[in-house]
């Protein structure tokens, strides 16, 4: 059981008895009275959508999850296909159980992918990952003090906002809750 204040996005709680993604959350603390987590959840089975409303000092169970480290092989039409490190048995996910991560798998590399009960029902991506810029549009010199952002493209089609210093094949560091550009990294 964990507190509603540690529920974050990415999350699985298990509420009556079935298993729910979060979404969305936000600590509300209004003027007056008392403090409260709003949350959207997504049921990892059936799909269905939920808004629900945990008051701050509220007792959450969080699922107990099995965590499998699992190399990305390669997408196809149905999911995406992974293998177990140890036993070298492939398993296709779906885009379902992906959710939006697709854009940061890159081929050969190890992702945490979450089962409860044997069951796959998610993964989970490291908090940052390395990206090779494909596109960044010549930087325009200006008679400013602060360093403005600008869009560039990364080889996954993602577009991040980055300093005016990187430039096309650069390797940048974005983090991957965020979408955000941290640092150059090549």
């Amino acid at each position: 059981m964990i507190l509603a204040t540690q529920i974050r996005v990415g999350m699985i709680l298990l509420l009556e008895k079935e298993l729910w993604r979060v979404t969305y959350m936000m600590h509300v603390t209004p003027g007056k009275g008392v403090a409260c987590v709003q949350t959207k959840l997504k049921n990892v089975i059936t799909g269905k959508n939920l808004e629900q409303r945990f008051r701050s000092n509220d007792k959450v169970e969080k699922a107990s999850l099995d965590h499998r480290k699992m190399q990305f092989l390669f997408a196809e039409p149905t999911g995406f296909v992974f293998m177990d490190q140890e036993s070298y048995e492939q398993m296709a996910l779906t885009q379902e159980l992906v959710d939006g991560q697709s854009q940061y798998f890159q081929e050969g590399t190890d992702y945490d992918v979450v089962f409860f009960e044997g069951t796959p029902v998610g993964l989970e991506l490291p908090l940052t990952i390395d990206l090779e810029v494909d596109y960044a549009p010549p930087e325009i010199k200006k008679a400013t003090a602060t360093n403005s952002l600008r869009p560039v493209r990364l080889v996954n089609g993602m577009e991040v906002n980055a300093p005016g210093f990187v430039k096309t094949g650069d390797v940048i560091r974005v983090n991957t809750e965020t979408n955000e550009y941290l640092e150059r990294v090549k």
